[in-house]
C-alpha cells in the first residue's frame, strides 16, 4: 500500500508511511489483518465520545489561554480568524482553515504540551465533520457568536467565562451534529 501510494503521489514511503501512522492515531484509519489499512468507519458513539472529550480539553485551553499573560500577535490571529469567519462567502476548505486557526491558536495560547497533544489527535473531528458539510448551517452561523465570546473571555482574562463558552460551543456543536447525522442515519 505504501509503495503503490508514493508511486501514485510521486513521493517516497517514509512521507506516506507517516502521514498514514497520522491517521491511523487520528484514529481516520485502522489495521484490517487482511486487507492492510483501510478507512475507519465513524459510529455516532464515537463521533459522540470524542466531542465530549474535546468539549474538556477546549474548555481547559480557553481557560488557560485566558490565565496566561499572550502575545499580542495570538491575540491577532484569533482577531484575523473571527474576521475571515464573520465576512461569511468562504469555501468549506476556507472555513476549516481559519476556523482550525483559530482553535489551534487558543491550544497554542494554553501553554500545555499534553493539552496540544490530546486536542491535536482530536482536531480530525473539528475539521472533518464541518469540510464534509455535516454541521448545519444554522449551526456555523450560531457558532460564530459563540467564537467572538470565546475570544472576548479570553483578551479579558475571565478564565471561568472562557472555559464555560469553549465548552458550551463544542456541547452544542456535538449535539447538532449528533441530530443531523441521526436523522441523516433514519432517513
Amino acid at each position: 500500500m505504501e509503495h503503490t501510494l508514493a508511486n501514485e503521489l510521486g513521493v517516497s514511503r517514509t512521507p506516506v508511511r507517516e502521514a498514514l501512522k497520522h491517521l491511523a492515531a487520528e484514529g481516520l484509519v485502522t489495521v484490517d489483518g487482511r486487507r492492510g489499512l483501510v478507512v475507519s468507519r465513524l459510529s455516532l458513539e464515537v463521533i459522540e465520545e470524542a466531542y465530549m472529550v474535546r468539549e474538556v480539553l477546549e474548555g481547559l485551553a480557553a481557560r488557560l489561554a485566558s490565565e496566561h499573560p499572550y502575545d499580542p500577535a495570538d491575540l491577532q490571529k484569533l482577531q484575523r480568524a473571527l474576521d475571515a469567519m464573520e465576512q461569511g462567502g468562504l469555501s468549506p476548505k476556507a472555513f476549516d482553515a481559519v476556523h482550525g486557526e483559530f482553535h489551534d491558536t487558543v491550544r497554542n495560547m494554553a501553554h500545555n504540551a499534553y493539552l496540544d497533544r490530546y486536542l491535536g489527535e482530536l482536531a480530525a473531528f473539528r475539521t472533518r465533520m464541518v469540510s464534509l458539510d455535516w454541521i448545519p448551517k444554522t449551526r456555523v452561523t450560531r457558532s460564530l457568536e459563540e467564537h467572538r465570546s470565546i475570544y472576548e473571555a479570553i483578551r479579558d482574562g475571565r478564565s471561568d467565562d472562557a472555559e464555560r463558552l469553549a465548552r458550551q460551543h463544542v456541547a452544542s456543536t456535538r449535539k447538532a451534529l449528533l441530530q443531523r447525522l441521526q436523522d441523516h442515519a433514519d432517513a
